[in-house]
């Protein structure tokens, strides 16, 4: 006999004996419902079956790694550091984690340190040194503008200066020879 109509007439004896024989539409009703929860556990069952390779081969290597983490055989004691370096080699990703720890682990003293808690403050201080100091840049270019305008004024009165005295110098000496007695000039 196949298990499988064997398994149907066990149910069927079980229905019998569960469900009332009065109705037999609710008898039908029930039994189908019966049997699709039985088809869902059996569903259930094949995808939990299904699962089993995948859980166990994923759970392989912490049986490994609690084997040797969890030695109980003095024989077979690892040290400390070659069960770390098991670790990292199995886990790419964990000795990243690990790398970036000691990373950070190296730079916790310069950040307890005082200059490192007065960044804000440094901060905030050399803003501030920036715009006075482009303040002092807009001042001093102004200044220099200033400065130049002075310097070609001054440079316009010197030439004006200049040409004056050429003039007054070009007056005397005109004077001084119309003044020099025209005696000298008829000898």
């Amino acid at each position: 006999m196949d298990p499988i109509v064997g398994l149907e007439k066990q149910i069927e004896a079980l229905e019998l004996q569960v469900l009332p024989t009065e109705d037999h539409s609710k008898i039908l009703n029930k039994i189908e419902a019966i049997t699709s929860l039985l088809m869902q556990t059996q569903k259930m069952i094949t995808s939990a079956l299904s699962c089993r390779e995948a859980i166990t081969s994923m759970l392989q290597p912490l049986v490994t790694i609690n084997d040797y983490l969890n030695s109980t055989d003095n024989s077979c004691e690892v040290e400390v550091e070659a069960k770390r370096r098991y670790l990292l080699e199995l886990y790419p990703e964990l000795k990243n984690t690990v790398q970036s720890i000691g990373t950070f682990e190296s730079l916790l003293p310069f950040l307890g340190s005082i200059n490192t808690s007065r960044v804000v403050e440094f901060s905030e201080k050399l803003g501030e040194l920036v715009l006075d100091n482009g303040k002092l840049y807009g001042e001093c270019r102004d200044i220099t503008e200033n400065v130049l305008v002075a310097l070609q004024q001054y440079n316009d009165i010197s030439s004006s200066i200049q040409i004056l005295l050429t003039q007054w110098d070009t007056t005397v000496l005109n004077l001084e020879l119309a003044l020099q007695p025209k005696c000298l000039n008829e000898q």
